[in-house]
Parts: structure tokens; sequence; C-alpha cells
């Protein structure tokens, strides 16, 4: 299934069985069930005047709306036609004559942005369906045959091994630290054969390196590293897009199974749940996905256990804020803060006002300097007594936190400052206390006297139930389908893709942005579909342009046929730095640490140097961001420009390309290439035709 995920994708020699498009031969195109925001019509889902009111303008917007106009030019709709059968599609709404369009048959979810982007996906949906009268033959026929390929309504019948069984799954449900891993993991410890699947490699090397501690035999499998202690290991601990689909085993653990509903990631929860060929399958995480995993199960004719844990230490919200000059922080406090700036910022102001030394933990270190971060955190002998995080310290350590003190609860989504979720706030405030150390119990608070009072609405606001799953193509459907539009580039197939899907009730599309990103990014270089799919699914941090420049080079090279060595690739400072840019800089560098051994899995025989010393570069990459952190010297500085691109050193040594740029490559007529900080590299004027 096609999805990036923070640092580990599957590959396509870790498949197990291959979904192929369900038979639609015959089948009118008005017979497709729409996206996977249409539910069935008999929901009993509440609607709201706010959402009544957003679906209204949608629709009211659709025939003058220039992105569905796109979408359906692209499908070769003219414009003319398209005027006058949305006119018309809107009318017919009106009349309540397209059954696909109803308050109740919509699921949104997430901010007004993000549910007009669902509801204009299902207008264009049941819009293709209802324009199919209208329109000439010849684009019937292309309509009829996409729609086939792009049909995943029955992805329980993508892996026929697994539904040959009859497997027990278990649920094991909880907040934050109820042990609710605990009993999987002994049970998984037993097994004479299993499989660990984590949300991050961090955790995956933590159960890896814990079974091998116990004498377990467990063996390692990331998207950019593997270890193998032994061919015949009886375990393996893996990150989930890695999990094996194709060996047959006793035991698995699907780890945070509520990620099911990520919109990026969630497919590969999906693939594991429907997939894996375990006799047992044990599920961790949140309550809210405990009807989503009934109703996939029940379609499978597989029974679900649920265990339900309690929380094993209290946590309380307190009724007094702290001082906003941080004078009250004290030992065994969590700040929390969602940028990189303020994130700082509140480190100097408490290190100023109380001589606490403060650790840091964002989603731009590297997961291992997380850890290390944390470990200083929750050493009694260390010096560091406070911890300044973003909501990165929801998943992945252990920390021993007496009090969560929110400095704000509005986070940037990419367009406006939104108050973070209900499940996301009692994650991080779930980390306020921890079973069996000096902070049993837990306390959560917070700056402002405003944001307290929606921190103790969160708390006792119950389960939000998960509603959907998500899912995402395989590269052999994109394969077929790619054949029906030999000359469209590939982000243009995502789009098609994307406004084509039809998708059973239970699930969604997990969306392909990054993916078109890093597709326009190396789109004018020449490579087989499947190779082009390995790059778009590259771990590339889309919104920084040294990484966009990395994938593009190292595209190149495999394309020409050379070899890279990481030697060659990036350089490390002699010591750590001691301003931002410099730390900045090497967060950068350990990026393209990672992407480059991911491609190393994959491409050895390009990208040359040996797993064992790219892990040292690793290593010492990791350590030095961390020394940068502890290090008193660190300044804080104030930047221009774009994320890691002021460089108190170059951390990225550009390849030298034999003949440099190709010229067969690119079409100079059409003039440079440009970068657009919001899509990235924009290759629309050096495109062939």
């Amino acid at each position: 299934m096609l999805g990036r995920c923070t640092g580990v994708l599957r590959s396509q020699f870790t498949t197990g069985s291959i979904p192929r498009p369900r038979s639609t031969e015959g089948v009118p195109m008005k017979q497709f069930k729409d996206r996977s925001v249409i539910s069935p019509p008999n929901s009993k889902k509440n609607t709201s005047k706010n959402k009544l009111r957003l679906i209204n303008a949608r629709i009211k917007a659709f025939p003058t709306n220039n992105k569905i106009l796109k979408s359906a030019k692209s499908m070769g709709i003219s414009q003319s036609l398209f005027n006058d059968i949305s006119k018309s599609f809107v009318a017919a709404i009106a009349n309540k004559e397209v059954p696909a369009i109803h308050p109740d048959s919509i699921t949104i979810t997430g901010g007004t942005d993000e549910s007009a982007d669902i509801i204009d996906r299902a207008l264009l949906t049941a819009f293709f369906s209802y324009a199919e009268p209208h329109l000439p033959k010849d684009v019937i026929d292309i309509f009829n045959s996409m729609r086939k390929l792009s049909d995943l309504r029955f992805p329980n019948e993508w892996f026929p091994e697994a539904r040959q069984m009859q497997r027990k799954i278990i649920l094991h449900v909880g907040p934050t630290n109820s042990g609710k891993t605990y009993n999987a993991l002994k049970r998984l410890e037993g097994a004479e054969s299993g499989i660990y699947c984590g949300p991050l490699r961090l955790l995956a090397n933590e159960i890896y390196e814990k079974m091998n501690d116990k004498g377990v035999a467990c063996n390692l499998l990331t998207g950019e590293e593997r270890r193998i202690v032994s061919p015949t290991a009886a375990l393996t601990s893996s990150t989930v897009e890695m999990a094996n689909l194709a060996k047959p085993i006793e035991v698995a653990v699907i780890d945070e199974i509520q990620m099911i509903g990520d919109p990026q990631r969630g497919w590969a929860w999906t693939q594991a749940l429907l997939g894996l060929k375990a006799q047992e399958i044990h599920l961790c995480g949140e309550a809210s996905v405990v009807p989503l995993v009934k109703e996939i199960c029940a379609s499978l004719n597989e029974e679900v256990i649920v265990n339900e844990y309690k929380r094993l230490t209290p946590v309380t919200i307190l009724d007094e804020t702290v001082d906003p000059q941080y004078t009250d922080v004290k030992a065994g406090d969590c700040v929390i803060a969602f940028s990189r700036t303020s994130i700082f910022n509140i480190k100097e102001r408490i290190q100023e006002s109380t001589g606490l030394k403060c650790a840091v933990v964002y989603g731009g270190l590297p997961p291992e300097t997380r850890a290390l971060q944390a470990k200083a955190f929750n050493d009694p002998e260390s010096d560091i007594d406070v911890m300044v995080a973003s909501d990165a310290v929801g998943m992945g350590l252990n920390l021993n936190i007496k009090r969560v003190v929110f400095s704000t609860i509005a986070k940037f989504n990419g367009k406006d400052n939104t108050n973070i979720s209900i499940p996301q706030l009692k994650q991080i405030a779930g980390r306020a206390g921890r079973f069996g150390t000096t902070y049993a119990s837990g306390e959560v608070t917070t700056i402002r006297a405003k944001d307290l009072s929606y921190v103790k609405e969160c708390m006792d606001t119950g389960t939000i139930d998960l509603k959907l799953a998500g899912l995402q193509p395989t590269v052999d459907i994109l394969e077929m389908f790619a054949l029906q539009m030999p000359k469209e580039r590939f982000s243009g197939l995502l789009q098609k893709f994307e406004d084509l899907a039809s998708l059973s009730g239970n699930y969604f599309l997990c969306n392909f942005e990054d993916q078109k990103i890093i597709s326009d990014t190396i789109e004018r270089i020449k490579l087989p579909l499947r190779d082009r799919y390995q790059f778009v699914t590259a771990p590339v941090n889309v919104r920084n342009k040294t990484s966009l420049q990395v994938i593009e080079d190292l595209a190149r090279i495999h394309s020409k046929s050379e070899t890279q060595s990481l030697e060659d690739l990036t350089q490390l400072p002699d010591k750590a730095p001691e301003d931002e840019d410099g730390l900045m800089n090497l967060e950068t560098a350990h990026k393209t640490i990672m992407l480059y051994m991911w491609l190393s899995i994959r491409y050895p025989e390009t990208y040359i140097t040996e797993q064992e010393k790219c892990a040292e570069i690793k290593r010492k990459c990791e350590v030095m961001i961390d020394d940068a952190l502890k290090s008193t010297a660190l300044k804080l500085t104030k930047k221009k420009g774009s994320y890691g691109q002021n460089k108190s050193f170059n951390s990225y040594k550009k390849p030298n390309f034999n003949g440099y740029p190709n010229a067969n490559d690119i079409d100079f007529s059409k003039g440079p290439k440009k970068f657009n900080r919001d899509r990235g590299f924009s290759n629309d004027r050096f495109r062939k035709n």
C-alpha cells in the first residue's frame, strides 16, 4: 500500500498477498459506492447545524470550484460540459435525487478546512457517477476502466491466505499508563513464532532489545535498518509498514492500533490487521478503536475479545495555573509547546528564572536523540530536572513526569492555530505520573486560565470513537492504473486515483499530498514506475528544501546506474554546534542519513556504504545533536528563510554527476526549475510534452 511514513515504509519485497481489483465487469458507474466519506444511507450519525451549513456551502460552491473543474478536465470533461452538468447536479441534490449526498451519509472530522475537503471529495465522486449518462462514450469507457482499477471496496479480499485462517483477535485498550501493552508482549515472548508491529523505529528497537536481553532471539526490521541475530529467530520486531504478511506465525502484536485512522499512515495498520497470517493478533491502543475494529472483524467473520485496562496511577487536573514567567516551574515538570521556537524560548526562560536545566523533545529531533534527552530527564543523578516538549512526548518515550504544564493548547495546522484534539490532549496529559516511579501520581495544569477550562473539558469528555480505517493502493494497482494513461506524470496518476477511488463505509483513502510533492520533485528523472514508486514513498521531509534536493539527487544517481557513498553525501562538524542554525543543520543531516539508509536497503548496488558504517555515522550525528541540546553554550538565533537553510556548516555535499544535468532529462526550452515553499520543486516548466 502506498503511503509515506515517518522514517519507515513497506518495501515491495516484504509484501504479502497482492490485492487485485475486484472484477466489476458490466457494473455501471452509478452502482459504485462513493468514497470513504460516504457512509450507509441508514446511518444514525448525528447531524449538527454547523455540518449542514458547511455541506450546503460546498454544494453551492461546486460549479465554481476550480479544483473540482481541474479534476473533471483531467478526465476528459470539457469546461462547457462541466458547467452544464454541475448545475444540473446541484439541482439534483436539492431535489434529493443524489442519495450519496446526504448529511447522514458524509462523515466529517477535523477542522473546517479538512471537513470542506472531505465534502468536496464526496461531491466529486458523486458527480462522476451522476455525469455518466451525459458523457461521450469514449469518456465513459475510460471512466469505467479506471473505476475498476480504483475500486477499493473489498479490502478483506486482498489477503486470501489470511481469510482461510480462523484468527483470534484480542484488543487491549486503555489510557496512557494503564499497562495495556504488557500482557500482549508477555504472550509474544512465550510464542513459538511472532512479530511486534510498532509505530516508531524507536519502539521497534526497544522491543528488539528487551526480547534479546531476556534470551528470546528477536530480529529487527525497520525501513532503514535490519539486524539479524539469527536466521531462525522466533520473533521479529518491526515497524508496522514493514510487517511480513507472507509468513505464518503464532502471535502478532500491533501497537497503537488507533493509528489505523491516521490520515497518512493508517493504511499500514489496516494492512496488518487484515493481512497478518497469525493465529492470534493482539491489538493495543485506545478504547476509541473498539467499535471500528469490531465492525471490520465482523466482515472477516472473526470474533474480537476486548480487554479493558484502567490507569495504574491517578492523574489530577489542578485548579492553579503556572506563572507565565515560569518562576514556579519545578523538578519533574514537563512544559508543553507546539513549535520549535517556543520550546527553545521556554527552555531559556525556565533556566534563567529557576536555575533548573531542561531537556527538550520535539518532532524535528531524531527519535534516538529524543530517547537520550528522555534518559537524562529521567536520571535522578543527572543535572536535568525539567522537560520542555511538543506533542512528540505522546508516544514512544518512557518519562518520569510529575506535572504536565500546557503553555498553550493551540497548535498551527498549516493554516490556522487551532486547539489540539481531545484525544491528543488526553494522550499528552496522560504522560503525567508513571507507575513504579517517584512520580506515581500525576498532575496537569496550564499557563493560562482559559486554557485550563479546555483541559478540564477534554479530560471529562468520554471516548470519541474512530469511524474509519485508512487504505491505499499497492504499486501493482498503480501500475495497472498507469497503463490507462501512459503519458500522465506520476503525481497526476495519484490525483486521478484519489478522485476516482471507491471505498466501503469503514474505510477512507489516505492522502497523497507528500507523495505528490516528491513525485513532482523527481518528475524529470527517467525511472521505471516501480522505482519511481519507491522514491516517492521514501521518508522525506517535504517542507525542507535540502531534503527535497537530496531525494532528487539520489534518484538521479540511481537512474544513471551510478554509485553513491554516504561519506561523500553528508558531512558532520568536528564538534557540537553552539548556535541554532548549526543544530538545525545537524537535524537535516540526520534526515539525509536516514533517507540514505532507507534507500540502501532497497538499492544496495547504488547506495554502497555498508549498514554498519551508516549506523556509525548516524550515531555520531545523534550524539552530537544531544550534546548541542545539553550545552549551555547553545545560543538561540533569529533565522531567515526556510528551515535548516542558514548554514553555520553545510551538512549536504551535492554529488558530482557525470554530465550533470543530463540533457536527455530536461527540456531546456521551458526555463529553469523553481522551488515553491508550499509545493516543493515545481517541474511544470521542465516536463516533456
